[in-house]
């Protein structure tokens, strides 16, 4: 044993198979139940979960819910298994925590939509001379502008608006903190039974310039599906157009090894049958 007890804990969670693959660290010793994403987790996921205790006699208790591991801890180096009882209680305080995040969480998300919507309803009309517009050849269609950046409006498919994207004229983007992001986008133009859906608003502008077709911006790749099967539910027959970015350099990187632009277009694509367009590659 060190006199360290949270490295101890840490150790008996990976000895038992539960390793962490985010900084945990600074959220145990509270006595909170965490959930964090360990090692063998499919993205996305997070089946870890622990619990410390630091006042008076160090205890905690920790498991994975992929492994079936729940065991529990103390200073004293002892490690053995939850009691059904204690299983129950440990699911229930997790439940509690998860019910008080996500109620923080909607009064975060109504917020600042309270405050985008006083944001974009005092902003002003864009200027053509902007340079972020004036390097990408675009119009500016869809946007408004407050001071030196423009704002892009981040509607669900109901027409609500959620949150902001401000784009500075270096090119830098950035929302509003606290803000919704799943499942919005910035929609422009309509009618006609197609949509075309992508990433960025300058790459959706520029499909709009060239096909006259009512686009989509969906702000990331991860966001794509989202906001498809989302516009598959409201419009039923509406030909979606899923337009992929291309990142060819990501598939050299060893932390991503892939297309990451056409691997969400393309999943995006099969979840809701749609179309896929890639981008022409240029001749050698």
């Amino acid at each position: 044993m060190t006199a360290e007890p949270v490295a101890d804990f840490l150790s008996a969670m990976e000895q038992a198979g539960v390793r962490p693959v985010e900084p945990i660290a600074q959220q145990l010793g509270g006595g909170k139940l965490i959930r964090f994403r360990s090692e063998g987790d499919k993205s996305g996921r997070r089946n870890g979960w622990a619990v410390l205790y630091l006042d008076g006699k160090p205890a905690g208790a920790f498991g994975s819910y992929r492994l079936g591991v729940r065991e529990k801890w103390s200073g004293s180096g002892n490690v053995l298994p939850l009691s059904p009882a204690e299983y129950r209680a440990r699911q229930q305080q997790w439940q509690q925590e998860a019910r008080r995040r996500h109620q923080e969480r909607q009064e975060g998300w109504e917020a600042t939509a309270g405050n985008a919507r006083a944001r974009w309803d005092s902003a002003g009309p864009v200027a053509a001379s902007h340079a972020y517009l004036v390097r990408k050849g675009l119009a500016g269609e869809g946007l408004r502008q407050e001071g030196h950046r423009l704002l892009v409006p981040m509607h669900d498919l109901d027409g609500r608006l959620w949150n902001l994207q401000s784009i500075a004229p270096d090119g830098s983007k950035l929302f509003m903190k606290g803000g919704r992001q799943s499942g919005l986008a910035c929609i422009i133009g309509n009618g006609g039974g197609r949509l075309c859906l992508g990433e960025g608003w300058a790459t959706m502008a520029a499909v709009r310039s060239a096909t006259g077709y009512p686009v989509a911006a969906a702000f990331s790749a991860e966001n794509l599906a989202r906001v498809a099967t989302d516009a598959r539910k409201h419009w039923p027959k509406l030909d979606l157009v899923i337009c992929a970015d291309d990142d060819p350099h990501l598939v050299r990187n060893p932390k991503i090894r892939k297309n990451v632009g056409r691997h969400y277009a393309a999943a995006a694509a099969r979840a809701v049958g749609g179309r896929l367009a890639v981008p022409l590659q240029e001749a050698g």
